[in-house]
């Protein structure tokens, strides 16, 4: 026996008809005839009752169809599937990112997603944007999140997509408490006194580059303190009243707005852009396609506000 009589007899049973059944298999009705007598000798009893008008399912063949038909189903469409993508379908989609991307743009895209992808599952993985990068080239994750500063795109630009989805302001972040807080916006060389909480060349490289040419742009080489991650601990720091940094926007609506105040920075342009990375392929899986279309959406409807 094998599974090609079977599919012979699940299309004869949904048919009740050899004619039929034959037509929609691309073979003749005499062969159909003989796989199905062929399958009945080998489970030693009937399957379908036929003669010259009909064709019934006898109790072993309704219950042999019954269960048969969702397997079958499930194998075409499954096919078919494979065929108009070119690839497996995929279930998970994978998501390296960083931090404050993780809150503004996972969220919304995880709940479009879920609209048409009942079955998502989704691993999330929070780190630097070099290590962002590094992930999705090695083909770990399907999409990343990072900040991207101008060397990486150049290096990365033949073996990866890039695309830019929002680019924010770069602000003076001071405690609430500090002398600096009243002001709307500052002169950076009036903060040349403050001490700086840096960002790790390795791991935030593009806002560690932002602040060492804003501030040298300003006039003066910054006193820093320290270097630390990109996000929570620098921002309790600066709550504390222990420095001061360059931060953006998007970072700085994640933060309790009672603890810190962000600053415009006078005569200075200061932007961070929050891009998209993923692997150059001649066939993304479909979840990761849709999701580069909703981000795509995403990225139109937050420029508009």
């Amino acid at each position: 026996m094998n599974l090609q009589a079977l599919r012979y007899f699940v299309e004869v049973a949904h048919c009740l008809n050899f004619s039929k059944a034959a037509k929609n298999l691309h073979i003749s009705q005499p062969a159909l005839s003989q796989q199905i007598t062929m399958l009945e000798e080998h489970f030693n009893f009937k399957l379908l009752i036929r003669n010259t008008r009909s064709v019934t399912l006898t109790k072993e063949g309704a219950f042999l169809y019954e269960n048969l038909q969702p397997s079958f189903e499930n194998i075409e469409s499954t096919l078919h599937r494979i065929e108009k993508t070119g690839a497996i379908p995929q279930r998970t989609i994978r998501i390296a990112t960083i931090p404050s991307a993780a809150s503004n743009w996972i969220p919304p895209l995880l709940h479009k997603l879920r609209e048409r992808f009942d079955d998502l599952e989704f691993h999330i993985q929070e780190t630097s944007s070099k290590h962002v990068v590094d992930l999705v080239k090695g083909r770990d994750y399907d999409i990343g999140f990072f900040r991207m500063p101008a060397h990486i795109r150049r290096k990365t630009e033949n073996q990866l997509m890039i695309r830019e989805l929002t680019s924010h302001s770069v602000k003076l972040v001071v405690s609430a408490a500090h002398p600096l807080a009243r002001l709307q916006s500052i002169n950076l060389y009036e903060a040349r006194n403050e001490t700086f909480l840096h960002y790790d060349p390795d791991t935030s490289s593009s806002l560690h580059t932002t602040l060492e040419q804003a501030c040298r742009t300003a006039g003066f080489i910054p006193k820093t303190m320290g270097i630390g991650p990109e996000l929570l601990t620098i921002a309790n720091l600066i709550a504390n009243d222990i420095g001061v940094t360059l931060m953006p926007t998007d970072m700085i609506d994640l933060l309790p707005s009672h603890q810190i105040r962000g600053i415009d920075v006078k005569n200075q342009d200061l932007s961070s852009t929050i891009s998209i990375v993923w692997k150059q392929s001649t066939s993304i899986p479909e979840i990761t396609f849709h999701a580069l279309n909703l981000l795509e959406d995403l990225s139109t409807r937050v420029q508009r506000t």
